[in-house]
């Protein structure tokens, strides 16, 4: 059972590729067995062209990720300040005095010995 399976699934990458030279994909281009997709042309990554590598639509260096944890905890105004939120409002709120929870609640800015490093991993 196992041999005719393995004949069967030969026969159809067979059939499927050539489907797709009917279908206009290139002779040269490698084909991938995708599961559940079936043979799938692949494009090529990059090709050269006068000495110029040309890629496709991202050919362009990516950068590093801005981390997501920071940038749901800090602001970035329009004139470069970061604003950040206050400690001490988040539990236990019952023991704090009326001041305490209301000066907590404000928004700061961050601390002026700071703005750099948070300036290179908001990456603004």
């Amino acid at each position: 059972a196992r041999a005719v399976v393995c004949e069967r699934s030969s026969m159809l990458r067979l059939l499927l590729v050539c489907l797709a030279a009917l279908a206009g994909a290139s002779a040269s281009a490698d084909y991938a067995f995708v599961s559940g997709a079936g043979l799938v042309a692949r494009r090529a990554q990059t090709s050269t062209v006068a000495g110029v590598a040309m890629g496709g639509p991202n050919n362009k260096k990516k950068g590093a990720k801005v981390r997501s944890a920071v940038s749901k905890r800090f602001k970035v105004t329009a004139g470069g300040k970061i604003l950040r939120r206050r400690a001490n409002k988040q539990h236990l709120l019952f023991n704090k005095k009326h001041k305490n929870k209301k000066h907590a609640g404000k928004i700061a800015q961050v601390s002026p010995a700071m703005i750099k490093t948070y300036h290179q991993i908001l990456q603004c």
